[in-house]
């Protein structure tokens, strides 16, 4: 705390100033981890969730199971809370947290509170660093402690794309064979839930997160939700172009009354073709991408063990010549 205020003081000139200015870090570190608790708090025990729950587990309660199958994060996309502390990137740090499989409302909250903890902590390590480092320059020490407290704060949206962008990338993967499963399934005559029930229960093993979001379709469907509106979540929940356009295809399929079955059958077909265009539009980019590696990896090294012993000799020829 000494080396702390020393530090402002050199900073500031002023005693009252830096008095003052100690004050207001002090306040807004209070601030901060007041509402970081707050956040996490609220997000991991919520008095209210319990009693939700407790409600839930009473026998004839289909009006409360049917809330907490609909209060989850992607109903609460484009809509502004009033009685709640929203920030300006929390759309966008909701899609992600969906995409990641962070379904729960609880979730931003618990999102916002450890980026905030993590940026007491970044303080708390600025802190310590320049403390270890006492004769580092006011610019040295304040891009120093810019670069802590930025990287901590950005740390946990890192974190999640990642972890969004996994999950999106397997799915990606398990599609194809979800997509044939539910052809199949379809062709043979049953319904379009059936069929996803059917699917879900077969991929419970090899693709366990296509699966999950297969049943939770069936599940939001039997809990009062429309097929339409589960099928437009799934897609929000999932992130992926192909899976809203079969989204697209199944409920332009049931709105003008088409079998679902032809109409799955040639959405299988075209993504099909969509996904041998694109292995070839690859396969003619990798001549191009291979330039750069050649270039600078395989032919120095070729070039050294061809060409080197000749140039060797050639010098040794000059240096005995001159």
């Amino acid at each position: 705390m000494e080396y702390f205020i020393g530090l402002i003081n050199s900073i500031v000139k002023d005693p009252q100033a830096a008095q003052w200015a100690i004050y207001i870090i002090a306040g807004f570190a209070g601030l901060t981890f007041a509402i970081a608790l707050t956040f996490f708090i609220s997000g991991v025990y919520s008095p209210v969730r319990l009693q939700l729950q407790k409600l839930q587990s009473s026998p004839g309660s289909v009006q409360q199971s049917n809330e907490s199958f609909t209060n989850t994060l992607e109903h609460s996309l484009d809509k502004m809370s009033f009685l709640q502390l929203e920030f300006s990137g929390d759309n966008k740090t909701k899609r992600l947290l969906i995409h990641a499989g962070l379904h729960s409302e609880n979730a931003l909250k618990i999102y916002n509170a450890l980026k905030l903890l993590l940026l007491l902590v970044g303080a708390t390590i600025s802190v310590l660093v320049l403390q270890q480092f006492p004769n580092l320059s006011t610019f040295i020490s304040l891009y120093l402690v810019a670069l802590i407290l930025g990287g901590c704060y950005l740390l946990p949206g890192i974190v999640l794309t990642q972890l969004a962008q996994r999950r999106m990338l397997n799915l990606r993967r398990n599609f194809p064979d979800a997509l044939d499963l539910l052809v199949v399934c379809t062709e043979s005559g049953l319904g379009l839930l059936e069929a996803f029930q059917r699917v879900s229960k077969e991929l419970e093993y090899a693709h366990p997160e296509l699966a999950h979001e297969l049943n939770l379709v069936c599940t939001k469907v039997r809990v009062g939700l429309t097929l339409q509106e589960a099928l437009h979540e799934f897609s929000e929940r999932t992130g992926l172009e192909d899976i809203r356009g079969l989204n697209s295809v199944i409920v332009q399929s049931l709105r003008l009354g088409t079998g679902i079955a032809a109409t799955l059958r040639i959405y299988s077909d075209e993504y099909r073709d969509k996904r041998l265009q694109e292995a070839e539009e690859k396969a003619a980019k990798l001549g191009v991408k291979m330039i750069f590696p050649m270039m600078f990896c395989i032919w120095p090294s070729f070039f050294i063990v061809a060409v080197g012993p000749a140039v060797l000799k050639v010098m040794a020829v000059w240096g005995e010549a001159f």
